[in-house]
């Protein structure tokens, strides 16, 4: 490894991109979204300053961590097996895909409707139950006055323990076909956390709902984020390590995270932390020699892959109405059964 690998034109043009793209989403936001929102939740009138301020931080942020993440990646792992080389050099269908859905998020329309959508639904439900639920009871359930380091320690335990629930429901027999993009990936790269359907809810849920739902500084709420960040990026990286006893008990590894994406898709290793996996029975050992990772469904991979999204959108509708029509079958036939396991593999 030496210094000039970190200034490979590839590398290079990845970074350039990267900040262009920044920069743009930046100005089209200064442009076309107010800097105040005010929100009416259940009689309760709430106003959302410095709208531009939040939006620029959390994008400094996005901008600083993704080039930190490649490059512990590349001391870790080297130029050849970095993510940057099989992204840009190697050019796989897989890692286009990896790629451009990253581009598609990072895109201005992209970052402002996904943004600004999941959070007003989210902070008005969280808002609203807030505010419903000191209502009627005169107690405020808020967490502003605890100190920072607490709030974010409490955020990040409660977001890591609603992400294990909402992954576990994306394994389910209704919610795969939307989740089952991600899974669709044949390699890991960094940029693989990227893959994402478009019309997956369940994550945005579990990601802003705890903070607002407590009345947490919003300075908590955005280091829960960063630290999520890191980690979610770092599992799907090339790095081929389980972390010793801390991918065993306090963070989840790469290799842990890569026997989640077998092709077997079992439903195990679904949390950040381990801890959760060890409490609710889906943990297991990292795998001790390397397996194949995707999905057995056909997707087409580079950069085009829009039919396979509408595809999987189709086939998660379906699953709905089936679901739906499955219990108002069972509601006549048998309303007493015993529901069915969300983690069942015959959930395919």
């Amino acid at each position: 490894m030496t210094i000039r690998r970190l200034f490979h034109p590839v590398a290079l043009s990845l970074v350039a991109t990267h900040l262009a793209l920044l920069a743009l989403g930046w100005w089209t936001l200064r442009h076309l979204v107010p800097d105040t929102v005010v929100l009416h939740l259940f009689g309760h009138v709430q106003l959302v300053h410095e709208v531009h301020r939040r939006v620029i931080d959390r994008t400094l942020e996005l901008g600083a961590l993704l080039p930190a993440v490649f490059l512990v990646e590349y001391l870790w792992v080297g130029w050849r097996e970095s993510s940057v080389r099989h992204l840009l050099v190697e050019r796989t269908a897989s890692g286009w895909s990896d790629l451009a859905c990253y581009f598609f998020q990072l895109a201005p329309v992209s970052t402002m409707v996904a943004g600004i959508m999941s959070f007003g639904v989210v902070y008005v439900s969280g808002e609203g139950l807030r505010c419903l639920f000191a209502d009627a009871t005169g107690i405020d359930i808020s967490i502003a006055g605890a100190p920072l380091l607490l709030q974010t320690a409490i955020l990040f335990l409660l977001y890591t323990l609603l992400d294990y629930w909402s992954h576990r429901l994306d394994h389910s027999r209704v919610f795969w076909p939307l989740h089952r993009f991600h899974h669709a990936a044949e390699s890991f790269s960094v940029l693989t956390a990227a893959r994402v359907h478009p019309a997956m809810f369940t994550a945005v849920v579990g990601a802003i709902l705890p903070g607002v739902l407590l009345g947490s500084d919003p300075a908590a709420l955005a280091q829960t984020g960063i630290v999520i960040i890191i980690i979610r990026l770092l599992i799907h990286s090339r790095i081929e390590s389980n972390f010793g006893w801390v991918g065993r008990w306090v963070v989840q590894s790469p290799l842990h995270h890569r026997l989640h994406h077998s092709l077997n898709r079992m439903p195990i290793n679904l949390a950040l932390l381990p801890i959760w996996d060890r409490l609710f029975g889906t943990w297991r050992g990292a795998p001790r020699e390397a397996m194949r990772i995707g999905t057995p469904a056909p997707y087409r991979h580079g950069a085009w892959f829009v039919p396979d999204l509408w595809r999987d959108y189709c086939e998660f509708w379906t699953g709905v109405k089936t679901l739906a029509f499955e219990g108002l079958v069972g509601l006549k036939q048998a309303p007493h059964a015993p529901p069915q396991d969300l983690a069942s593999e015959a959930d395919v």
